[in-house]
């Protein structure tokens, strides 16, 4: 019976995922090897886009952005992240935190276009300086809480009792904070790096002439261009080098998660 009541239970999140995920992801697979044209399957999808320089570079140019919002989320949210697990106490803690996140509460791409009209109103316009504040700041909070959950397992008083013993401040961050930082920290990459990479909104609104990135020219390829099977396989072939990123990383770096 009560076997019965999980499978109902779990069944409607079943459906959910067959229908939201998979089933789209199968149809990705498909164009990517389907020529509408011709009416047959092939391969020459794939083989043009690893070897079309354009869309080459245009992995590289995304690459860049997505490893440069990474490390500039990550220089913002450190610091922040160690003040409120180690200094803030009680509702102060739970203030930054609202603080730090009651924003994202609002609609995406409302934020995109409230950022866009106040970067006009300080004079900058849509180019690469637009479209990296407007990333790092719509990806603080991947990085922030994180990096705040693996810092709050620190021991507690554990930087004045460093302090008692004589260490100084570079001491602290290098031997204390940093190491109990590091799972946060690679969760938070992850996340970043992921997502950032395939960001479509941000670098159409923001980025001009500069913000043709992946997310992008998936978008011209599918639906501005018609193009189904280039823009599947440059999905496709996208999502296999994060998701392998994402394993080689995991082995890489396994220690310091557990």
């Amino acid at each position: 019976m009560v076997q019965r009541s999980l499978v109902i239970a779990v069944a409607p999140l079943v459906v959910a995922l067959l229908l939201l995920f998979y089933a789209p992801n199968i149809a990705l697979v498909y164009y990517s090897f389907y020529d509408r044209v011709r009416g047959v399957f092939t391969i020459d999808f794939y083989l043009d886009v690893i070897t079309n320089t354009v869309y080459l570079n245009v992995i590289l140019y995304s690459l860049s952005i997505a490893v440069t919002t990474v490390l500039a989320t990550l220089a913002l949210t450190l610091p922040v992240a160690a003040y409120i697990a180690l200094y803030s106490r009680g509702f102060e803690r739970i203030l930054l935190l609202v603080i730090f996140t009651t924003p994202f509460w609002i609609d995406f791409l409302l934020r995109a276009w409230a950022l866009k009209s106040l970067l006009y109103m300080v004079g900058v316009r849509e180019g690469f300086l637009a479209l990296m504040v407007g990333m790092v700041y719509d990806y603080i909070p991947f990085t922030l809480l994180p990096v705040y959950a693996s810092l709050a397992r620190m021991p507690p008083h554990i930087v004045d009792v460093a302090r008692t013993l004589g260490a100084g401040s570079l001491d602290i961050w290098t031997r204390i904070i940093i190491p109990y930082a590091v799972p946060g920290v690679l969760v938070g990459s992850a996340l970043v790096l992921l997502m950032s990479f395939t960001e479509l909104v941000i670098p159409s609104l923001l980025g001009g002439v500069r913000g043709f990135t992946v997310g992008p020219l998936i978008y011209t390829l599918i639906l501005a261009g018609d193009d189904w099977g280039r823009g599947a396989a440059l999905a496709i072939v996208i999502t296999v080098l994060s998701v392998l990123s994402i394993v080689l990383a995991y082995r890489r770096f396994k220690g310091w998660l557990l």
